[in-house]
């Protein structure tokens, strides 16, 4: 008995462990998706139908929170009209589809001003807003919520040249 509980206890608290864990599971998903098209234009109803079959396949994947980096596309005619007025076609667009990755968060706000000078006020503050967002972006990361405010620090009496400080902010990633 003693050997038996030596044997089986170490056997199953092994096992409870390992159905424990829990591992993610990312499966690609292979989808297919068919739809119509017309143009003018063999060319123009064969690109018609194989944007609206691309467009179908990222709508099915888009509900199942995949995107599809690889998806190949193949049309084929399926009616003329009499006249040679219109062309359709029947696509068909297929692809391994993935989990989307998460989306970045954007937790740094970082922000940067420069002074930059042109021959107008607008000139000046495109040059300064540049500028700022080099040095923002130097640093290798991403970022969104973009936003500018500029002062004017000097313009010439006869208004042919102008300078601004230009700031630029924005939340970033690390």
């Amino acid at each position: 008995m003693a050997f038996l509980r030596r044997t089986v206890l170490p056997v199953a608290l092994l096992l409870s462990a390992a159905v424990a864990v829990p591992v993610a599971a990312y499966a690609d998903t292979y989808r297919t998706a068919t739809s119509t098209g017309s143009g003018a234009t063999r060319a123009a109803g064969a690109a018609n139908a194989e944007a609206n079959a691309r467009a179908e396949l990222n709508r099915q994947a888009a509900q199942a929170g995949e995107v599809c980096p690889s998806v190949s596309v193949s049309s084929s005619l399926v009616y003329t009209a009499p006249d040679g007025s219109a062309y359709v076609y029947q696509a068909t667009a297929s692809g391994t589809c993935v989990t989307q990755p998460p989306q970045p968060s954007y937790p740094v706000p970082r922000s940067a001003t420069r002074q930059a000078g042109g021959s107008t006020p607008s000139a000046a503050v495109q040059a300064g807003s540049q500028a700022a967002r080099a040095a923002i972006l130097a640093a290798g990361v991403s970022c969104t919520g973009w936003a500018t405010t500029s002062a004017l620090v000097w313009a010439a009496p006869d208004s042919s040249w102008y300078v601004y400080d230009v700031t630029i902010s924005a939340s970033c990633t690390d």
